[in-house]
């Protein structure tokens, strides 16, 4: 599509990745937009990546209207540690780029998505976005969705990975996901892999670590997933995809000191707007309820928008508190080769709280048990970092 629209669209979304894409589609399906422009820089929208996700993380409603775009689902999933294995009954779904795309389609074949690809964006104001050519995008409403800017009102870790979906010689075994395999060497960070069996001889094998810093070696980490692929005594045939990816991981945050650094009257969605799973980085859930928020509005105003978008961060941020304070255990209270530990006993816990974990839904009660026992973590480190208000008033004071 050109991007000299003679029609101004309904929204207008900067980003195509999964919390554009998602907030787009669910405004179309419930029809409080009958036009909807996405500007990305890149050569296609949604990328190239992977999203998983709990069948519990969603409402049926949510998983209804998301479902087209479901690649693969498995009824359950194991994880390993060096103490334990399990094998857990809750649904697993994964969803890629491509089955994204395909979902989407129909949207942009009837003319009601207009993409915009190759385009950076320079500015946003709440009815208009500026491209790098000067050229001005015009719309009812505008919505960021560009992804994650580091800020000095946030203390992040990193999750960082690279996953390749590789193809055996024979049949690699594997019937579930594994979710986490602990039981590789440690290095300097929590490091697990992580593996979706798509068939019989396709898999996905995804290294990932836990560090402080954002740097990523994708050739070391290229040949820890060979070496892992070898252990397993899998031959590999024939790697088919490879992808990578650096994700945030929150230890503090200060939300109102945030938004006053932010554009007034643009909302931030997805990544932009630090919305995902602060322990996992799991982030589709948390897509696809914003985009509900919005999809659910009579009309879409700039100030309709932003407080619908606001409302669900502040709701977002203080429902996070907890897993903010177990990231502050995960990353400043244990030496990082012991990360695992704090994983390996969260993994010991009934089915139900794992899945309010993921779910971001968990209890007073559930809260108190995570943290009962002998922790895993040194006593008195933990007591240091518990408070998240002089953690970054510490945190501030260092930089």
């Amino acid at each position: 599509m050109p991007s000299n629209q003679q029609n101004v669209s309904d929204l207008v979304i900067a980003g195509g990745g999964l919390a554009g894409i998602l907030a787009a589609w669910r405004c179309l399906g419930t029809g409080n937009a009958d036009t909807v422009t996405i500007l990305d820089a890149g050569d296609n929208i949604a990328g190239d990546h992977t999203w998983s996700f709990h069948q519990s993380d969603l409402s049926p409603e949510g998983l209804q209207w998301i479902r087209p775009a479901v690649a693969h689902e498995w009824p359950s999933y194991d994880v390993h540690f060096p103490a334990f294995s399990r094998q857990l009954p809750h649904p697993y779904l994964s969803m890629n780029s491509a089955s994204l795309r395909a979902a989407v389609a129909p949207l942009i074949t009837q003319g009601r998505l207009h993409v915009v690809t190759g385009r950076k964006v320079k500015g946003m104001r709440p009815t208009s976005i500026l491209l790098d050519g000067g050229e001005a995008v015009e719309g009812k409403t505008v919505l960021n969705a560009m992804g994650f800017k580091p800020s000095a009102n946030r203390v992040l870790g990193y999750q960082k990975f690279v996953g390749q979906v590789v193809r055996t010689a024979a049949p690699h075994g594997l019937s579930a996901p594994i979710i986490m395999d602990a039981t590789v060497e440690q290095n300097d960070g929590y490091r697990f892999v992580y593996c979706l069996p798509f068939s019989e001889q396709e898999v996905l094998i995804e290294d990932t670590y836990y560090e402080d810093g954002p740097a990523l070696d994708k050739a070391d980490v290229i040949q820890r997933i060979a070496a892992y692929a070898v252990g397993k005594g899998w031959q590999v045939a024939e790697i088919t995809r490879t992808e990578s990816g650096i994700l945030p991981i929150t230890l503090a945050s200060d939300l109102d000191r945030q938004m006053k650094t932010e554009n007034p009257g643009v909302s931030r969605i997805g990544l932009a707007g630090g919305l995902y799973h602060a322990v996992t980085g799991y982030s589709l859930p948390d897509a696809v309820r914003t985009a509900e928020r919005i999809g659910s509005l009579k009309t879409l105003t700039p100030d309709s928008v932003y407080t619908a978008v606001l409302d669900y961060r502040k709701e977002h941020w203080e429902r996070e508190k907890f897993f903010r304070l177990l990231n502050r255990m995960l990353f400043k209270a244990g030496t990082p080769q012991e990360r695992y530990k704090v994983l390996q006993r969260f993994y010991r816990l009934d089915e139900e709280l794992v899945a309010g974990f993921y779910r971001g839904d968990i209890t007073f009660r559930q809260k108190a048990r995570i943290l009962s026992g002998k922790p895993p973590v040194p006593i008195g480190a933990a007591i240091h970092n518990l408070s998240e208000r002089k953690f970054l008033k510490r945190m501030r004071s260092e930089h």
